[in-house]
């Protein structure tokens, strides 16, 4: 089905609803513009404050940046995950329709959260309300595009069916990672460590680690 064009399905059985299916370009272009402009944006959180401009050397003002551009590290490359995982769950999608449009939909608007959850951390590192916000924004992310894959493949309902199960399940078990991680980091959050944004920097191992007994199994 072209890319260009939208159909309206109307299924003859009562019990079935109307379903809009259409290709994938223009998700995808719009979400990749989304994604590239959140991107872009972190770096706003590294912007200093005009006192401090007036007030410190570029030492201190340096230094106090640097909560600042350890979470917005964290956010970059989390958010950079994401998208590689959304583009290859798109890969095997061959067509889009009105539920996963809506979950996609719901994802970007979380998406968009990420600079404004990064910039609240870096200004309150150490308060485990700003923590929470940052890790649960990542949480529901994760979790959206979780359910998105569960939606695509359930029943192969919009991938092929030649498309192997044992790679179906490899990419959900990749989809539950940072969602994991941040639930880890919200507990570790609530009981009083104030660095719990640490815990992201397993997530490439616990990723390898899951392609390696993937391999295995």
């Amino acid at each position: 089905m072209s890319g260009k064009w939208i159909q309206i399905v109307i299924f003859n059985k009562p019990d079935e609803t109307k379903s809009i299916l259409m290709g994938k370009n223009r998700l995808e272009s719009l979400t990749d513009g989304i994604f590239a402009f959140a991107m872009t944006l972190l770096v706003t959180s590294l912007i200093l404050p005009r006192s401090a401009i007036v007030t410190e050397t570029s030492g201190a003002a340096l230094a106090s940046l640097l909560p600042d551009f350890y979470h917005y590290i964290i956010a970059f490359f989390v958010l950079a995950a994401f998208w590689v995982g959304h583009h290859e769950q798109l890969s095997k999608i061959h067509h889009i329709d009105s539920n996963l449009l809506f979950l996609n939909i719901i994802g970007l608007f979380f998406v968009t959260l990420v600079p404004f959850s990064t910039s609240f951390i870096g200004d309150y590192s150490n308060d485990v309300i700003a923590t929470v916000v940052f890790e649960l924004n990542l949480l529901v992310l994760g979790l959206i595009f979780t359910i998105q894959w569960y939606y695509a493949t359930r029943n192969y309902r919009l991938v092929s069916t030649e498309y192997p199960e044992s790679d179906i399940r490899r990419r959900m078990n990749h989809q539950f990672v940072i969602p994991a991680i941040s639930l880890v980091g919200i507990v570790i959050a609530t009981l009083g460590f104030n660095k719990s944004t640490i815990v992201y920097m397993a997530s490439p191992l616990i990723a390898y680690a899951i392609d390696r007994y993937a391999k295995k199994t």
